[in-house]
């Protein structure tokens, strides 16, 4: 009867545990930024990094924000990223410069893929 009732102990609290993850998932919270609304997420950056009001984040600001992992250590990789998605190149970047999709992001490029063959290679 013990083991029955620490079983189903387990099993409730691992499904609460569960409940409750799935909620703050729904939250927001912290991540990598993965689904939601992109203008949604370039508002809320305004809004933190945009310390003169200018309604734009210029080079100096951005690389006072929290540097992703990628960049740390690396010279002159915050410049590139910036430069990036700097596509008007007015020194500033605007909402829409931040909503915008990033050119080359993940899947694209000359990673191997399947069958081991570059992207030039599969054509």
């Amino acid at each position: 009867m013990k083991k029955i009732l620490i079983l189903a102990t387990v099993i409730v609290s691992g499904m609460a545990l569960g409940l409750a993850q799935a909620e703050e998932g729904d939250k927001g919270g912290k991540g990598k930024g993965k689904g939601g609304d992109p203008a949604a997420r370039a508002d809320a950056m305004l809004k933190k990094l945009d310390t003169d009001g200018s309604g734009g984040i210029s080079l100096e600001e951005f690389a006072a924000a929290p540097k992703p992992e990628k960049a740390k250590g690396k010279e002159g990789m915050l410049d590139k990223m910036f430069a990036a998605r700097d596509t008007n190149s007015d020194g500033e970047l605007d909402k829409a410069e931040l909503s915008a999709p990033r050119k080359g992001g993940k899947g694209k490029g000359k990673g191997k893929g399947k069958g081991g063959k570059g992207a030039e290679d599969a054509e």
